[in-house]
């Protein structure tokens, strides 16, 4: 009997890894109730510059051979006295309204994460910003599908831009631009900072790092699953709300497929003079990959062209298929992978 417990919480651990996307390749996760008008985002921005130049050279002095490595977590609401937070709010809803999205966001955790790893011949500088927010007034109204009544909610908010500055005071470093990789620049290599900023690679170092405009590809064009039995409603904190759906749709997009296309890693390099000396410099984000999760039956509304727009019912209509465009081939292997480790488990339970 208690082998049969052990099976059964394993295949329960399959049902919900398998829709649950990796914290390492995701760029963008979101969870959304559109009954309560209520959604949890997770951004993840990624940046990697590395600069080459000759050992021993003056830009190799310049970057030295001590490692760097910044932390900093900021978090609050619209009221917040933190000058950091409400930087970030206003940057993610200036993103929003430039998108032309009605969502705001109304709090948000921000974890800045950097590192620096100078060498004889390079350095390396990575940079990670994760931004947590909740979002409302992403809900436009009622309408009706094939399940029934349903709410209308937006979905531009997914593909944004954070162009604006986000200024935080980092302790030991002072106030300084996170969205950009010259703030850090800055704050550790002024010098350095002030000659790049004068060549070719200026624009490397100017680029927002929350850029999400890869998200911005057609919603039928990723892939969708929904989950009949509503469990997901009953595991996420946000779904464990009065929200009256009975199922989850998930829409998930990165894994690179002829229905979405191929995604890689943005890479760009340039050249830069630091105190008489070469230095190549080389950056490279990511390929994106994300997911989005909506309480209710989703069904995308095709009716009008300029803008992206879902309508989210209870339940799904009778007969439908419980997934469409493909899901992702990493779910497929994960549950498949799983369920051999549970296939060899209880051979090797039978033969105790």
């Amino acid at each position: 009997m208690k082998s049969l417990s052990v099976v059964a919480t394993v295949i329960a651990a399959v049902l919900a890894f398998s829709v649950i996307p990796s914290a390492f390749a995701n760029d963008m996760n979101a969870i959304i109730v559109p009954q309560t008008d209520k959604g949890e985002l997770h951004y993840i921005g990624v940046k990697n510059i590395t600069l080459r130049y000759e050992a021993g050279s003056a830009a190799a002095n310049a970057f030295g051979d001590e490692e760097t490595r910044v932390t900093h977590t900021i978090r609050g609401n619209v009221t917040s006295e933190d000058s950091g937070v409400i930087s970030a709010i206003t940057a993610f809803n200036r993103a929003l309204l430039d998108k032309g999205s009605p969502a705001q966001v109304t709090e948000l955790r921000l974890i800045y994460t950097a590192a620096i790893k100078p060498s004889e011949t390079s350095t390396l500088i990575s940079y990670k910003i994760e931004v947590i927010p909740t979002m409302a007034k992403f809900v436009l109204g009622t309408g009706s599908n094939e399940a029934g009544a349903s709410q209308l909610i937006d979905l531009e908010w997914r593909g944004i831009l954070v162009n604006e500055p986000i200024m935080v005071d980092v302790p030991s470093y002072g106030e300084m631009d996170i969205n950009r990789p010259m703030g850090l620049m800055q704050a550790v290599y002024p010098e350095a900072a002030s000659q790049i900023e004068s060549s070719q690679a200026a624009e490397i170092f100017d680029e927002p790092i929350l850029d999400f405009r890869k998200f911005d590809q057609k919603m039928d064009t990723w892939h969708f699953l929904f989950d009949p039995s509503g469990s997901l409603v009953e595991t996420s904190a946000f779904f464990r709300e009065e929200s009256g759906a009975k199922v989850t749709s998930i829409y998930s997009l990165g894994e690179s497929s002829f229905r979405e296309g191929t995604f890689e890693a943005e890479e760009k390099d340039a050249a830069a003079t630091i105190d008489g000396s070469n230095v190549a410099v080389h950056s490279q984000v990511p390929a994106p990959s994300g997911q989005i999760q909506v309480a209710g039956f989703s069904n995308l509304d095709v009716s009008q062209a300029d803008a992206e727009i879902a309508s989210v019912s209870p339940e799904a209509p009778e007969g439908f298929t419980t997934a469409t465009g493909g899901f992702p081939i990493q779910v497929l292997l994960i549950l498949g992978g799983m369920m051999g480790a549970i296939a060899v488990f209880i051979l090797w339970k039978a033969r105790k």
